[in-house]
């Protein structure tokens, strides 16, 4: 057996700092015992023969050599010694619960302790965590509150918060009844990692949703491998992050570096492994019970039917799908001619549909109201309220909502207006049994259907994604930062970037821009100068060759009140187009390459309205990437303006982020602003490009 599946299912369990006394340990202890654990449970406490009736040792040593699995539940100091006794004593895996350790971070001794004992193979849970539970065997490794009475199933739970995912656990098991195969609680990660669980039991035939609670990721590679084996079983990926990670916005960061921060970086890594991520950790919860009852469906489409007894709910949930970006089905003539005819006189048959008060006194109406539905083309996902009524009509509401589940191959679910309870067994049970979720609230409720196309749309793509052979090349060497370098590699790239020439003096300047041809704009060129507007380093538009010279001094002698060490100024010709953009580079050190995108130009960092993808990128996210930014319009000819060059600026992400993942480890950061985009036709051309380099500790890292 390994060490991870001795963690992940034990067959004999000591606890270390067994106590009587109320406490982590006695939790422990009565946990295991409370949810039927079938193998050995033992103390360790020198103090004590037994406690809360199990024998009791004292010491790890003195164990039997049937415990494969520790639960150390004295403090930090302690632990350490217990855990390399344990290993000492053959002893494959252990639940750290003691805090104290550094947080994982930094170079705290005892986490070094740890991170030693788990880098010889103990497979570690923790520290700092509420431990684990394996459903199916009963083994409640586990320090919190667990609910009394728990069912195997098919979700599997992870949480770096072992709180957040204790409020999650419970409440599911308890009012909706979900059937679960492991909580983790997994703490500071100093040994086993998300990762590490996420890649076990992806190949558990008995889990088909796999929930996690991160705050950031250790192992992204591993998690990328796990998610293309989740895939290609057809199961299910759900993150909520906790937390975000702000990058500071000093001058001498680039534009790239202060908009696109961990948590973008993060969500675009996680988007590129098919992973679904939930806006909000209500979405999550609601997400979850989602997933873990609606059938993996490829064939269902991107719009909804909304089935209502209230106007007002119906109206309400209309406005957050659309806030969700799901779109109501518009009702084709047949199935508003079957509505007509089923409906009241004084019901609408359009979407959302008012079913009315009647839906809760005719038992025929509804069962009817779906068989209308089910000739509306396209598959569409039909979502019906489940609301406060006699209890005995609503079960006779959920029975007619199960059997069109049954019946039809369609994916139904259920929702209750409120996001509070009660919630009533009976019904809980008959839907489930169906394969139809309940969700609670309805902002949750429809922000999580999104989750739905979501993953049919990674599961769709999964299948598709050829492998991109865009590799850095070993030791890379620190990217050049002045102008002409990078262009020089960026125009190699394919990636259209202005000409320029470096002028030493004015009369460089004026001869310069005599070749090229006027109007020019002149720009100080100096290592470290990268907002060069914001200094009085540009300026545009010099038409004749008293204006070149004179704006030759003025942006040297700026960059040099600023404090840079100017080596002169670049003169390009001036490039005009019907729109900017920007788009950037983040060499993130862990995740590798992404590319960040948006309208361009000196208000980028003031709106800060950008989209963040890994590297590379095909044709197809490039032009999701371009459709995303919310004045994508001004590119496509919005209220008469002319239409830019839309491909090609798709292809110059493309090929930047070619150029990115062949240059990985060699810059922080690179920005690409502004990028002049075209007449339809015509191109795209960067005319600026700034580069934050690596610090000293990162030259030549290459995630």
């Amino acid at each position: 057996m390994t060490a991870l599946r001795a963690l992940l299912d034990p067959k004999a369990i000591a606890v270390v700092g067994a106590s009587p006394r109320p406490g982590p340990s006695a939790r422990v202890i009565a946990n295991l015992r409370d949810a039927g654990f079938k193998g050995g449970i033992f103390g360790v406490n020198p103090r004590y023969p037994d406690v809360l009736g199990y024998r009791c040792f004292a010491s790890v040593a003195e164990l039997p050599k049937e415990v494969d699995c520790l639960v150390v539940a004295v403090a930090a100091e302690t632990a350490c010694g217990v855990l390399e006794a344990g290993q000492a004593r053959g002893i494959p895996a252990a639940v750290v619960l003691s805090a104290g350790f550094g947080e994982g971070n930094g170079r705290d001794t005892r986490a070094e302790r740890v991170r030693a004992v788990a880098d010889k193979g103990m497979a570690i849970c923790g520290p700092n965590c509420f431990g684990l539970i394996n459903v199916r065997s009963g083994a409640a490794a586990f320090s919190g509150v667990a609910p009394k009475a728990m069912a195997p199933g098919n979700v599997a739970l992870i949480s770096q918060s072992g709180s957040l995912g204790n409020f999650a656990f419970g409440p599911l098991v308890r009012d909706r009844k979900l059937g679960f195969s492991h909580f983790i609680s997994c703490g500071n990660q100093i040994g086993t990692t998300v990762e590490d669980y996420v890649e076990a039991l992806v190949d558990d035939p008995a889990v088909t949703v796999i929930a996690c609670v991160i705050e950031a990721l250790k192992k992204p590679d591993k998690l990328a491998r796990a998610a293309r084996r989740a895939h290609a079983l057809r199961k299910s990926l759900v993150f909520f992050q906790v937390g975000t990670s702000a990058t500071g916005q000093a001058m001498i960061r680039s534009h790239t570096g202060a908009l696109a921060g961990n948590t973008e970086v993060l969500r675009a890594f996680l988007r590129r492994c098919g992973i679904v991520q939930a806006d909000s950790y209500d979405q999550f919860v609601e997400t979850v019970e989602l997933l873990a009852n609606a059938p993996f469906d490829l064939t269902i489409g991107d719009e909804v039917v909304l089935v209502s007894g209230s106007g007002g709910a119906a109206a309400v949930a209309s406005d957050c799908l659309d806030a969700a970006e799901m779109q109501l089905a518009t009702l084709d003539a047949v199935t508003r001619e079957k509505l007509r005819a089923i409906l009241p006189e004084f019901a609408s048959p359009s979407n959302p549909i008012d079913a009315t008060g009647v839906v809760y006194d005719d038992p025929a109406l509804l069962p009817a109201l779906f068989e209308a539905i089910f000739a509306q083309p396209g598959r569409p996902i039909i979502a019906g309220t489940v609301n406060v009524a006699p209890v005995d009509r609503l079960r006779r509401i959920a029975g007619a909502v199960a059997d069109a589940a049954r019946t039809s191959g369609r994916t139904i679910v259920a929702y209750q207006s409120s996001p509070l309870g009660p919630l009533d067994d009976e019904i809980v049970r008959t839907l489930h049994a169906a394969n139809v979720p309940l969700l609670l609230g309805i902002q949750n409720a429809m922000g999580a259907l999104k989750q739905l196309k979501q993953r049919r749309d990674f599961g769709l793509r999964a299948a598709g994604v050829p492998v991109d052979d865009a590799k850095p090349p070993p030791n890379p060497q620190p990217m050049p930062q002045d102008f002409l370098s990078l262009r020089k590699a960026l125009t190699e790239a394919d990636v259209p970037v202005v000409e320029a020439e470096l002028a030493s003096s004015a009369q460089d300047a004026v001869a310069i821009a005599r070749r090229l041809g006027q109007p020019v704009a002149l720009k100080a060129e100096a290592a470290g100068l990268l907002h060069k507007s914001d200094l009085g380093c540009v300026k545009l538009d010099c038409r004749t060759e008293s204006e070149v010279a004179a704006g030759y001094d003025a942006v040297v002698a700026n960059a040099k009140a600023a404090g840079f060490k100017p080596g002169g100024a670049l003169v390009q010709p001036m490039v005009s187009g019907v729109a900017e953009c920007f788009a950037g580079i983040i060499g993130d050190a862990l995740y590798g390459p992404a590319i960040v995108f948006g309208l361009g130009g000196i208000f980028i960092e003031i709106l800060r309205e950008t989209v963040t993808e890994m590297a590379p990128l095909t044709t197809d996210d490039a032009m999701r990437m371009i459709g995303r930014v919310k004045g994508a319009q001004i590119l496509t000819g919005a209220r008469g303006r002319p239409p830019g060059d839309v491909a090609a600026l798709a292809k110059c992400l493309v090929n930047l982020s070619r150029f990115a993942a062949t240059s990985a480890g060699r810059f922080r950061a690179l920005d690409l602003n502004p990028i002049i985009v075209k007449p339809n036709g015509e191109g795209v051309v960067a005319v600026d490009i700034a580069v934050e380099a690596l610090a000293a500790t990162e030259a030549g890292s290459v995630p």
